[in-house]
């Protein structure tokens, strides 16, 4: 299998460094702003125009909502103002700029930060300068819709503020003409942005554009090649080997589709996805986005990606590859230190995730289509019983997943009172009568059933397994996102081939966990970080009792519930047995343990537990009877934080002091590397060549929102340390797998990484070779420094557990079901 590789010379952060300080030494542009501009939106910014004044600054500010008409009444107002600049939120102005044809209007959200200029009314006169912004709402309803505002708003008051980008004059085509005189100019470039346009149907790409960059001169040129022939693919596959670091966007994409064709792109080096989420992780990062934030003049142009005129599409092509460089330039002159340092330690995950995705796991067919047909057998078991039960006519059925069904169906229980009909409405109709209860845990089973079949047990025509040309190798695929949360934690997606499963949301049990299966002569194994969460949590709050629990107690959970309910731990777990022996009083613990811990409200812990676990709390604790709902989760939330009161009283007040003082958060925390040597570290020797430097600097994330004002804010960064800490170590973990194991030559016959799962990796080993488990525990236990909220500096180890399975009464795994 190819993969995307990097030069192995380079070292990425001296790289970086180097670029920072050419970019720093570039002129910015030199314009001077006038002294007035236009606002021109619609009436429903009119109740939200106080909050414009601060993103304009001193700037005289005519307002303006109605309709616009024609832009010759748009320039006839300015004229008569003495105006040359106008914001907008405008619809209709968008639609006579871009002279729109088409039913639907244009997008507001996708041109915000676009720009465009108006011809003069009068010759002689200025010609008129429009940006768009998105409507005035969102700088109340959007937590950093005020920062946008006011950072596009600068285009006009502060242009001389602006990134001063490379001159975009047009493309050219690769062809058997041009080829070799383009190739030895791009043989001379300093940095090389890349970017492929695909067809869905076939996972196949039609063209791929090369922009090369002098930033000594600040000067650019692009070129398109259609991918339309077998002289194509070799050029391709000459021009990916270019030796200047190349740049992408969102690069995981691209680098599937050149494995593909087995042309790896060499000295992968830069991503602006990755950079813009190292820097600012709560905000978009699609390139159309990135483009507007970060180039003054730059306007939206993805539309033109809809069209039937090829030259056109290839344009389409080059801009993509033109923004990207400029963007990521851009971002070198204005992103902080602290930024680069996230993004060192976040962009080596590119290659770990791009081999995972790129191997998959087999998909065993005929417990596929076992799997389904048991499905339908449910499904339609069920539905008749439910149909029985409401008298539905011979051959209709109740169909649980419509809204207005549910609803005529929350009707004649007597539930008419719920706002909805989603899950937890439907726990709250439950509880209120035991006929309620049979009725609809009958419709969740049915939804529960339908949807396994629907997403996860495919066949046919909506088959979501990748094969071979002939149809052979079924295997499920999935994308591995290291930019895809605020915490640094993988988000998954499906694959970049449009097929595959969100590997992170396989459900538990068996269904469709035993479909999944390991290759010829390899075993399956998954391998857990052991109470990770509760553990971050207890070392960077310092509380010293949760630090006990986690750490010492034989069991967690028991030890949790002891605490919370003042029952001696004895009688919930046996020491000598290694038994519980008071599970319901054991279960009600672990969510009250969970919801606590991200400053859960007493309502919220109401939906999560579910009314009947409610009142079981309030039967199992001998609370008083009388007591709502509301109150016995209040008295069970208190419980939690009178157990462990260095959570609210050190760890959410040192959160909210954190981003008060620094507009951030941290993980805290800086981890020693497995190998124990020194501060630079070669990701992946004799391979990538991409260094990690700096091993004591922790994720930092820049916060927008304001947790004095808003609980739902304070609940989402009060769950970033842990999660951001928890993330960072598993993470750090993957890439120690990587390199150490999954790319060795000592290794890599006999192992197959496969994927980053919640708290685990998953892997595959070769048949005898069982050491390589042991190796991977190794490696995820990572020791961690932290200094805590309270000042004190602790070490810790997240304990790791092998999950190999029992295999024909073998201590092995064949079937991802039998590692749980």
């Amino acid at each position: 299998m190819s993969t995307p590789r990097s030069t192995g010379k380079t070292n990425l952060a001296e790289h970086i460094a180097a670029m920072r300080l050419k970019e720093a030494t570039k002129p910015k542009q030199a314009k001077q702003a006038d002294d007035a501009l236009v606002f021109w939106g619609t009436h429903a910014d009119t109740e939200y125009l106080r909050l414009l004044k601060p993103c304009v600054g001193s700037a005289t500010t005519f307002l303006r909502s109605d309709p616009v008409l024609t832009l010759s009444s748009v320039s006839m107002y300015c004229r008569q103002k003495g105006i040359s600049r106008v914001i907008s939120s405008s619809p209709t102005l968008l639609t006579k700029l871009l002279n729109w044809t088409e039913r639907k209007a244009p997008s507001i959200d996708s041109y915000a930060g676009s720009y465009f200029t108006i011809p003069p009314f009068k010759v002689g006169d200025p010609e008129i300068e429009v940006v768009f912004i998105k409507p005035l709402k969102q700088l109340v309803t959007v937590p950093f819709g005020k920062f946008m505002a006011k950072r596009i708003v600068s285009k006009l008051t502060s242009p001389d503020s602006w990134y001063v980008p490379t001159k975009f004059t047009g493309f050219s085509l690769l062809t058997a003409s041009t080829e070799t005189l383009l190739h030895a100019k791009f043989s001379k470039a300093n940095l090389i942005c890349v970017d492929v346009e695909t067809f869905k149907e076939n996972a196949v790409i039609r063209c791929l554009s090369y922009t090369s960059f002098d930033t000594t001169a600040n000067t650019s040129e692009s070129v398109v090649l259609a991918l339309d022939s077998d002289y194509a693919l070799a050029i391709m596959r000459k021009w990916n080997k270019l030796p200047a670091p190349k740049i992408m966007q969102n690069g995981k994409y691209d680098a599937a589709y050149f494995c593909r064709y087995s042309a790896p792109l060499h000295n992968y080096l830069y991503d602006t996805a990755h950079l813009f989420h190292s820097w600012y992780s709560e905000l978009p990062k699609d390139l159309g986005f990135l483009n507007a934030f970060f180039l003054r003049k730059a306007m939206y142009w993805k539309d033109l990606a809809h069209t039937n005129d090829l030259y056109e599409y290839y344009r389409y092509n080059a801009l993509d590859t033109w923004g990207t460089g400029n963007a990521f330039l851009a971002m070198l002159h204005e992103a902080p230190d602290w930024a680069i340092g996230n993004y060192l330690l976040e962009f080596p995950l590119v290659f770990p995730c791009h081999l995972s995705e790129m191997t998959g796991l087999a998909r065993d067919m005929d417990r596929l289509a076992g799997a389904r047909k048991e499905a339908d057998y449910t499904i339609d078991t069920l539905s008749k019983q439910l149909n029985t039960i409401l008298d539905i006519p011979a051959g209709e059925s109740f169909n649980v997943k419509s809204p207005l069904q549910m609803k005529a169906l929350f009707k004649l229980l007597g539930c008419v009172d719920l706002p909805s009909c989603d899950a937890k409405n439907i726990a709250k109709a439950i509880f209120r009568h035991p006929f309620n209860a049979r009725v609809l845990r009958l419709v969740l089973d049915i939804r529960e059933a339908r949807t396994l079949k629907e997403k996860y047990l495919q066949t046919g025509a909506k088959a979501t397994e990748f094969t071979r040309q002939d149809g052979t190798g079924h295997r499920v695929l999935y994308a591995l996102n290291p930019h895809g949360t605020d915490t640094s934690r993988l988000a998954s997606r499906e694959h970049h081939f449009w097929t595959g499963l969100q590997i992170q949301n396989i459900p538990r049990g068996p269904s469709v966990k035993q479909t999944i299966k390991a290759d010829p002569d390899f075993y399956l194994c998954e391998v857990d970080l052991e109470q990770a969460e509760s553990r971050d949590t207890g070392y960077i709050s310092g509380d010293a009792q949760l630090i006990h629990n986690v750490e010492y107690s034989p069991d967690f959970h028991c030890a949790n519930a002891s605490c919370f309910f003042g029952v001696p731990f004895e009688d919930l777990y046996d020491e000598a047995t290694g038994k519980v022996l008071n599970k319901p009083l054991r279960q009600i613990g672990k969510p009250v343990n969970h919801g606590a811990n991200y400053n859960m409200g007493a309502y919220v812990l109401v939906d999560t537990m579910g009314e009947p676990n409610i009142v079981k709390a309030k039967q199992l604790l001998n609370l008083n009877r009388f007591w709502s709902h509301v109150q016995v989760a209040t008295y069970l939330l208190e419980q939690f934080h009178r157990t462990y009161p260095a959570i609210k009283g050190v760890f959410y007040e040192g959160v909210k002091d954190e981003i008060r003082m620094t507009s951030k958060l941290s993980s805290m925390a800086w981890h020693h590397s497995w190998e124990q040597t020194g501060n630079i570290i070669d990701l992946a020797k004799n391979a990538e060549g991409i260094y990690e430097q700096d091993r004591t600097h922790s994720w930092v994330r820049y916060c927008f929102g304001n947790p004095d004002k808003s609980k739902q804010q304070l609940n989402s960064y009060i769950a970033h340390p842990p999660q951001s800490l928890n993330a960072q170590t598993l993470n750090k973990a993957y890439l120690s797998v990587f390199k150490d194991i999954a790319i060795n030559p000592q290794h890599k016959a006999n192992f197959k990484l496969n994927a980053q799962v919640h708290d685990s990796i998953i892997f595959q080993y070769r048949k005898g070779h069982e050491y390589l488990i042991q190796m991977v525990v190794e490696r995820m236990e990572v020791p961690i420094t932290i200094k805590a909220y309270d000042g004190k500096v602790r070490t810790f180890v997240v304990p790791a557990g092998a999950k190999r399975g029992q295999h024909l009464d073998k201590n092995c795994a064949e079937y991802w079901s039998e590692t749980e």
